[in-house]
């Protein structure tokens, strides 16, 4: 009998160690599933179409072996009819089903093996949730995280660089996506698919190239002392990254400044731009800060490796000054490449046909047109300065501006700064380097670990 019961024991562990229960019982929405909001895809927030060769299924989300409803047409509107109730239709406006968007519902395709389902004009793997959220539609794709990152990894980083490091760049983006599961989970879902997040265009984007650096990275995150790390990325330093705690004021030890030589003379490791001070204006008006005309711009501090973290405007209608955040978002993003820069005021090289000046019954300045102003002589005969090419001088200084005043803005780098350069990433796997290599160059401290 002990025999018998000993080879029992024995089957039992060997038929685990086989078939571990997780692969057998475990729902893979809650696994290895990410709940991404798609808004790239979306034209109507009342109305979206989705496409199936095979037609569809609705599953409960808590129970994938059975569905609910089976759709035999290709083609469908998800719409929402009442408060709360989103209807399925066909295409001649038919309602084929409905249910209420709290009841956790999601459609696939019909396809056992290639669950893909289009979306207006792109397609996306695996499952598709509708959601409504102020009266807005919200659709959610849930992905495998694999295949979420196939769709990331070409958008992040262009496809043409080295193995090396889009391996590196799929790592980040899956430590990334972990870390940052419940970003939005108020908001129903874990992450968007804009670069508030990370950019993921489905498989629309997917070259073979990124796919197997996802593949051949398979479970790999980094990691600091066995926990997840925020694994930020960004396109070239200019040289040298940003700590965190210089950046936002998070004190992250593997987030820490570093040489980077790897991303000088890589493209956008230096850049200038040059800005009207009308455009500079109309910036802030659009952001709600209307400070009038702009007058000046003054650097009024930097983090110790020179990026600039606050930033002062001078207008006539008086004066705001700017944090490391809210700079690049106000000047633009693409424009003002990074916070990496010196400014100077712009030769406008035309005539002076306006100047600002401080009367004695405000402390702000106004603007004055010299077709409108007059001078008076030393025997108080007042004399138009019509066609004056000089500027408006006082005892202490000039105070001029031109209708086309500019200033100068030459920088470094592109991005935050802040962790792994994708273009130094590039120039070390060009020299040779792994991603191994790469990763722990930029994250300090860190180790590559492969999760179940």
């Amino acid at each position: 009998m002990r025999r018998i019961f000993v080879l029992m024991i024995l089957m039992i562990m060997i038929f685990g160690f086989i078939f571990p229960n997780h692969y057998i019982y475990a729902n893979p929405l809650e696994n290895n599933f990410l709940r991404i909001r798609l808004t790239s895809p979306i034209k109507s927030s009342e109305v979206v179409n989705l496409h199936s060769e095979e037609g569809f299924f609705i599953y409960s989300r808590d129970n994938l072996m059975e569905y609910i409803e089976s759709i035999e047409v290709d083609n469908i509107k998800v719409t929402i009819k009442e408060e709360g109730e989103i209807y399925i239709l066909d295409i001649d406006d038919n309602l084929l089903f409905s249910y209420n968007h709290e009841d956790d519902l999601i459609i696939s395709s019909k396809d056992e093996y290639d669950k893909n389902i289009k979306v207006e004009d792109k397609t996306y793997r695996d499952y598709m949730s509708f959601k409504i959220v102020n009266g807005n539609l919200i659709l959610i794709n849930y992905v495998d995280i694999d295949n979420y990152l196939y769709g990331v990894v070409p958008r992040e980083m262009p496809t043409s660089f080295e193995m090396e490091a889009l391996k590196a760049q799929a790592i980040a983006a899956r430590t990334y996506a972990l870390k940052n599961i419940n970003k939005h989970n108020n908001e129903g879902y874990d992450l968007c698919d804009t670069t508030h997040c990370q950019v993921y265009g489905g498989m629309d984007g997917e070259q073979e190239k990124t796919n197997r650096a996802v593949d051949e990275t398979k479970g790999m995150i980094i990691t600091y002392n066995g926990d997840v790390i925020d694994a930020l990325y960004h396109a070239n330093s200019g040289g040298l990254t940003e700590g965190s705690l210089e950046a936002w004021g998070n004190n992250h030890p593997y987030l820490i400044s570093v040489d980077d030589r790897y991303s000088m003379d890589a493209p956008n490791s230096n850049w200038s731009l040059q800005l009207t001070a009308e455009e500079i204006s109309s910036s802030l008006k659009n952001n709600g800060m209307n400070i009038g005309d702009v007058i000046d711009i003054e650097i009024i501090e930097t983090s110790s490796n020179g990026r600039v973290t606050q930033l002062k405007i001078i207008g006539t209608l008086g004066e705001k000054v700017l944090m490391n955040s809210q700079i690049r978002l106000i000047f633009g993003t693409t424009e003002l490449k990074s916070t990496w820069f010196t400014i100077q005021k712009g030769d406008s090289g035309g005539v002076v046909t306006s100047f600002y000046a401080i009367d004695g019954n405000s402390d702000k300045p106004k603007l004055i047109h010299m077709n409108s102003v007059h001078v008076i002589d030393g025997s108080f005969k007042p004399s138009s300065t019509r066609g004056l090419t000089s500027r408006f001088i006082n005892r202490d200084r000039a105070v001029d501006i031109s209708d086309n005043s500019s200033f100068i803005i030459e920088g470094k780098g592109y991005g935050h700064g802040v962790g792994m350069s994708q273009w130094g990433a590039q120039r070390m796997a060009e020299s040779g380097y792994s991603y191994e290599d790469i990763l722990k160059h930029y994250y300090n401290g860190v180790e590559i670990t492969i999760t179940e």
